[in-house]
């Protein structure tokens, strides 16, 4: 596993075209500094994420709650009607809660390492017992559907080490790092349960922290999401695991600068100053001091 843990961050992770990717990242950071209305629309357009991004994660985990019942889930108006669904609440509520603290944790700067995973999951897996939750496994796991085989639970302690250490010493582009982690992690699986939601998170933790949108890995019927994990994984194809993650990327900034871009237009159209409402908001600051 040493060396296929190696591998993942040496081979040719980073020869794909990601220059439309870092121009599009370029270009939504020149937009800034958004004026209230743009805020606004990515605030709306961040809730509307969250509510995606924790429905599809826990549905390639095989739950059966709907996207409508992952928002009342977040809004704390669903009532589960058998045990199975009050798991799954639980699950996605969790989800939410591992969103909001990676979160968190970009804004104090937190260094990336074995206790952060531990605490990630330890949030995350609120649908299971307390004494697996931010713990390594003791007992073999194994990964249903998949010719994925988990770690020996002896060599996670030396693996995961190993691990956080060929990420931070990589010199592949970031998305390639953050994906070649994933899959590695997954593989590694270290957790008695969780491991996916928790992964997908780490995965949008280091996207963020290198300025890249978090992404929602989607669930479908084709399975594109874990079949390229297995490619990887079993098979030492990283390619098809990459132009996913890649695809998300791109659709995720996309939006953003759609945001931003309608926005203006739309201010413009109006006769709105684009710079309106800052400017008000500081005219109004200054008169309060004044007072």
């Amino acid at each position: 596993m040493h060396e296929k843990i190696y591998k993942a961050f040496h081979q040719d992770i980073s020869l794909d075209n990601y220059n439309e990717l870092d121009e599009l990242k370029e270009k939504f950071e020149s937009m800034k500094p958004f004026n209230e209305y743009e805020k606004d629309g990515l605030k709306s357009y961040d809730d509307a994420f969250l509510v995606r991004f924790t429905y599809e994660s826990n549905a390639i985990e095989g739950s059966t709650l709907s996207l409508g019942d992952t928002e009342l889930v977040l809004e704390g108006e669903f009532t589960p009607n058998n045990n199975q669904r009050l798991r799954e609440i639980f699950s996605a509520r969790g989800c939410a809660d591992g969103c909001a603290y990676i979160e968190k944790e970009l804004e104090n700067d937190r260094k990336f390492t074995e206790n952060f995973i531990k605490d990630i999951h330890e949030r995350t897996t609120l649908d299971c017992q307390p004494r697996i939750r931010g713990t390594y496994i003791i007992a073999p796991v194994y990964i249903q559907g998949s010719l994925t085989e988990p770690v020996d639970p002896i060599q996670i302690r030396e693996l995961m080490p190993t691990l956080l250490y060929a990420y931070e010493n990589s010199d592949a582009h970031p998305i390639a790092k953050a994906a070649a982690f994933h899959a590695m992690f997954e593989n590694i699986h270290p957790f008695q349960d969780g491991n996916g939601r928790t992964g997908r998170l780490i995965l949008n933790y280091m996207l963020e922290k290198e300025g890249y949108p978090p992404i929602a890995l989607k669930h479908d019927a084709k399975q594109d999401y874990k079949k390229s994990l297995e490619e990887w994984q079993v098979r030492g194809n990283p390619k098809m695991f990459l132009d996913v993650v890649k695809n998300c990327v791109l659709d995720e900034l996309q939006e953003r600068i759609h945001i931003i871009t309608v926005t203006r237009e739309t201010m413009k159209a109006l006769n709105m100053d684009l710079n309106y409402e800052n400017s008000k908001e500081q005219m109004e600051l200054d008169d309060d001091l004044e007072i």
